[in-house]
């Protein structure tokens, strides 16, 4: 079947967003799990140092900003993969429909190729988190 440049030139955008929503999914999980194991070394470290080894209140300050600001990053981040999957989904539906037009039956009945309520669920809910993170890391820094 001969296709003409205008469904080649979809086709291969198609596959290009599916092969950089996963790609950016990937880099997304091993930047949170390095960030979050971090973070959680870092809040074990500060509540349950050694009575004898008390830490200055400046340094716990500093300390606390520091991982404030890493974990909004990652708050923000989350997010954004959260959008940007929603994004992909709906442009490859585009697409799929645009390459269907002129052949109704034959959009498959099955389930869109990115899974963008997951993502969705998964971006927003570790965003979520590490907003909880960070005011832990505001009350242990500052408070506590």
């Amino acid at each position: 079947m001969n296709e003409s440049p205008d469904e080649w030139i979809l086709k291969r955008r198609h596959e290009d967003l599916s092969l950089t929503v996963r790609a950016s999914w990937s880099l997304y999980i091993q930047f949170y799990t390095v960030f979050l194991t971090v973070s959680v070394v870092g809040l074990g470290w500060v509540l349950t140092r050694p009575a004898d080894a008390p830490i200055v209140p400046r340094a716990k300050h500093v300390l606390a900003i520091v991982f404030v600001i890493q974990t909004l990053l990652t708050a923000i981040t989350s997010g954004a993969m959260a959008l940007y999957t929603m994004h992909v989904a709906r442009d490859q539906e585009y697409i799929e429909n645009c390459l269907v037009q002129s052949h109704a039956a034959a959009l498959p009945s099955c389930g869109p190729a990115v899974p963008a309520s997951l993502a969705r669920f998964a971006g927003w809910f570790n965003c979520a988190a590490m907003l909880a993170m960070a005011a832990l890391w505001l009350y242990v820094g500052f408070i506590c």
